[in-house]
């Protein structure tokens, strides 16, 4: 690919999202920069580039402690958002990878649907309470927590400092799809491609619960939406957006992989729990036994609308099918 002539950075290039979008990228003619891990000073990283992801802040569920989750938060999005402002001139946008866990406040109602206006505000509370009580948070939580947290200082950040630069984020729910980067063994898989690959290892006699909203997006539109978001600066300053396709339960992607293996490879319904199929998702025709369209939420549960993203950027989110399918291909090596 011929060079465009822009150079941009990603912060945590090494991961899942980060890598597939320097993928993405790269494939658009940009030159990469990517750090893999927190530095002292990002000031020389940053010179001459013209865009900055920050997509360094991986998903970790073992820690429970505010001061080893929350405050590192705070202070990678704070540190890397003032040394942007020595970068020059020619810096137009950072764009921050951050979580519809920044999002996902208690629902006051069942059937909530969650949008860009919405703020974890509950669980930030309770890891802040915890912390001054010596009192260990739930991983979740604190997960929750710490995007919220960093989520705030960076929109603080903005107004305070007014800097030359469009300021976004992007709230992913669940992130499944085919990784750039496949790893030696299971247990190196990104925290959200786990339950996927459990489906397909043959180690599984049931299928697990929804978790969470079950509301997923494909990884290949988070890399799409972090790239416009860049691209269009001046439209995207100031703006969250909600990475969602829709819902995407455990019972759903079985029932999709057990009809796409069934011709292809039959060997593979050995491995794949049957569960109950369609139970706890509408978009099952019993008759047909598959689906008759698109997975949709039950009546009875919360939700995320990524419909901002379909109107301003024009996405067209992968649906659970493609994208299930294409990492169960993607995890082949594995099996």
């Amino acid at each position: 690919m011929k060079s465009n002539g822009k150079i941009v950075l990603i912060t945590g290039i090494n991961g899942y999202i980060a890598s597939v979008l320097a993928d993405h990228l790269l494939k658009k003619g940009y030159s990469i920069r990517g750090t893999t891990r927190r530095i002292a000073s990002t000031e020389p990283l940053l010179r001459g580039v013209h865009g900055i992801f920050h997509t360094a802040s991986p998903i970790n569920f073992t820690l429970t402690s505010y001061d080893v989750t929350v405050v590192p938060a705070i202070q990678g999005s704070l540190t890397l958002l003032t040394s942007a402002l020595h970068a020059g001139p020619q810096l137009t946008s950072v764009v921050i990878t951050s979580s519809c866990s920044a999002i996902n406040d208690t629902p006051p109602t069942p059937t909530h649907t969650f949008t860009e206006a919405d703020f974890a505000h509950t669980a930030l509370a309770r890891a802040e309470s915890d912390f001054l009580t010596h009192t260990p948070t739930p991983p979740r939580t604190l997960y929750s927590a710490s995007k919220t947290a960093a989520e705030r200082s960076v929109w603080k950040f903005r107004s305070e400092q007014r800097p030359p630069f469009s300021i976004t984020t992007i709230n992913p729910t669940t992130v499944i799809g085919p990784p750039i980067i496949v790893p030696s063994s299971a247990e190196k898989l990104n925290e959200t491609l786990r339950p996927l690959y459990a489906l397909l290892s043959g180690h599984l006699t049931a299928i697990p619960a929804t978790i969470g909203s079950g509301s997923f997006v494909d990884v290949r539109d988070v890399a799409y939406m972090h790239a416009w978001a860049y691209e269009h600066a001046p439209q995207a300053d100031g703006q969250r957006y909600i990475a969602c396709c829709g819902f995407g339960p455990p019972q759903a992607q079985a029932d999709i992989l057990r009809g796409y293996f069934r011709e292809r490879k039959p060997e593979m319904l050995e491995r794949i729990p049957r569960g109950e199929p369609g139970v706890g998702y509408e978009g099952w025709d019993a008759e047909k036994g598959g689906l008759s369209g698109k997975v949709e939420y039950t009546r009875d549960r919360y939700r995320f609308s990524g419909g901002k993203a379909e109107r301003e950027m024009g996405l067209r989110y992968r649906d659970l099918a493609e994208s299930s399918i294409d990492t169960a291909e993607a995890f082949r090596e594995l099996l």
